[in-house]
């Protein structure tokens, strides 16, 4: 009888057994070790070797690492990570490969060059020394893509080292000319940099095209990247160049001897649509001089300031604007990567946007919507639904705004923003100026979303929802279509997010102006017997423009 059973479980049990042998062997082998790269293509005995890839393991209690024919020991073994192995390169005869071996299996072997037996080349296409791009990966993405540069002579920092990837350069140079930087554009988010490696993220305005790894004064040879447009487009039309004056008067002066007043004073940032600015400062007898530029922050001291007197700082500037429209594949979601540090900082509560406060409103919103082009967009829709415009509105907390329903441009950006960061979506205010059709300004506030392989995305709530009842020449069609993902080239940024300015004393008092066009930390800060003032920050006017081709 129990014969007869065990000959009837006898397939179960073997299939069971078959089973757990596959899961077993299944996973053992997806956690076979990987390198996807290191920091050095060769080096010589005692040099340091970062290996970086997957399921390394714990350390070299269960795994080993080979450079050569031999598993090195613990003390060639600096830091060991699942994902990152640190080691010290022994004496070899030769080039050598390096593997990793684990229980689960043994990874594919890279090779090492012996430094010792082939010195370092004066790699470069035309000058000695220059550095040299073996190759680039992956080869093809979009902006928000990280891209990793392999090759000889990056340096072992970054110090003055740069990133140039195409914008709109159509020539076909030959690997003796260096690019011309008008037709590129920098990549200013460096994740690492090291003497055979350069990890960056491609920046918004590239195009498919070269990318130039720059060195002091030496261009690398170029390597290409193609740029795939499946997540969208952001589209520029004709552009303006606009000449703005930005004044700050400072008046009804009180003080005493051994006194200082700190200005950090913006200028237009770049972005969507908007060119690098040029400022040319006004010359004069006691005009201050800046003492240093940070990002688009300019500090400026006055020093020794007299009672009743009066002071000023008057600069010209000359920024180009482009109209923008992005097109957005509808249904299409695109993950971003969150180390990107333009990000993570688009993600977070602060002193002026609060996802915190709005999780519940934010949820019922975006529905069942997958995507963060369609999110953002019932978002929008929602913040132009409830808003009415109000220039004075009561409050300016981001709860309030959804209780009273009245906001100015402040309040729909800050609303919209909150929200669908809430949504884990990345958005950043921008704060700055309009130009209205009779060439007259005003300090305005809007937004932008996030969305991988394209970019920063312009979306103005309050224009879309007719605030104040301006009407700007430009707009094709309804303002609140064209006002999510457009602008008209008459919106000038000078702060995206909030722009990192800090004190340079340790408890300095601060003042801030009545009427701000940007988001900082500090605006003005006071030093010494400085009794009392009276400051002045008119919005910059615009004093000529003209219209230019793309």
């Amino acid at each position: 009888m129990h014969t007869n059973k065990l000959l009837r479980w006898a397939p179960a049990i073997l299939f069971g057994l078959a089973l757990g042998v596959f899961l077993i062997l299944f996973f053992r082998y997806q956690r076979k070790p990987e390198i996807t790269g290191m920091d050095h293509l060769s080096a010589g005995s005692g040099d340091r070797l970062e290996i970086t890839g997957r399921y390394f393991g714990d350390g070299i209690d269960r795994s080993k690492l080979y450079i050569g024919p031999n598993a090195l020991t613990s003390t060639g073994i600096i830091e060991w990570e699942d994902t990152r192995i640190l080691a010290r390169v022994p004496r070899n005869d030769g080039a050598v490969l390096v593997k990793v071996k684990t229980r689960s299996g043994t990874s594919h072997g890279v090779v090492l060059g012996d430094a010792s037996r082939f010195p370092r080349v004066n790699y470069g296409p035309w000058f000695p020394g220059a550095p040299f791009v073996e190759y680039a990966e992956p080869p093809a993405g979009g902006p928000g893509t990280r891209v990793t540069l392999h090759g000889e002579g990056f340096g072992d920092r970054r110090g003055g080292g740069r990133i140039w990837v195409n914008r709109s350069d159509s020539s076909s140079l030959l690997g003796t000319e260096e690019p011309d930087l008008m037709y590129y554009v920098e990549a200013e988010a460096i994740d690492r940099w090291t003497d055979g490696m350069v990890r960056f993220w491609i920046p918004q305005g590239s195009s498919t095209g070269n990318i130039y790894l720059q060195k002091g004064g030496q261009f690398s040879n170029p390597v290409s990247i193609e740029l795939n447009r499946n997540a969208g487009t952001l589209m520029t039309g004709e552009g303006i160049q606009w000449s703005l004056r930005q004044d700050v008067v400072i008046d009804r002066i009180g003080a005493f001897p051994g006194n200082s007043l700190y200005l950090h004073i913006p200028s237009p940032q770049p972005g969507a649509g908007q060119g690098e600015a040029v400022i040319l400062v006004t010359s004069g007898e006691k005009a201050p001089v800046p003492l240093r530029t940070d990002g688009n922050l300019t500090l400026y001291r006055m020093d020794e300031l007299e009672s009743g007197n009066n002071m000023a700082i008057s600069r010209q500037i000359l920024v180009a604007v482009n109209p923008v429209r992005a097109e957005i594949p509808p249904e299409s979601p695109v993950s971003y990567d969150p180390s990107h540090p333009d990000l993570i900082d688009a993600l977070i509560a602060d002193k002026w946007i609060r996802p915190d406060l709005v999780f519940r409103t934010t949820a019922r919103v975006i529905g069942n919507f997958r995507d963060d082009w369609s999110k953002s967009r019932a978002v929008y829709d929602y913040v132009l639904e409830l808003l009415l415009w109000d220039e004075n509105p009561p409050s300016r907390v981001i709860p309030d705004y959804i209780s009273t329903a009245v906001a100015d441009s402040e309040g729909y950006s800050f609303l919209f923003v909150s929200m669908v960061r809430a949504a884990k979506i990345p958005a950043r205010p921008v704060g700055g100026i309009i130009v209205l059709n009779d060439g007259t300004t005003r300090s305005w506030w809007w937004a932008e979303v996030w969305m991988e392989g394209v970019g920063w995305i312009p979306v103005d709530p309050a224009l879309g929802d007719d605030g104040d009842n301006i009407l700007l020449s430009g707009v094709d069609g309804e303002a609140a279509d064209y006002y999510f993902g457009g602008l008209e080239g008459r919106h000038i940024a000078f702060s995206r997010g909030i722009l990192p300015s800090g004190s340079l004393q340790p408890d300095p008092e601060l003042r801030m102006p009545d009427e701000k066009y940007t988001l900082q930390g500090v605006w003005e800060e006071v030093s010494g017997n400085l009794v009392s003032y009276n400051s002045f920050w008119p919005v910059p006017r615009v004093t000529a423009s003209y219209s230019q081709t793309k």
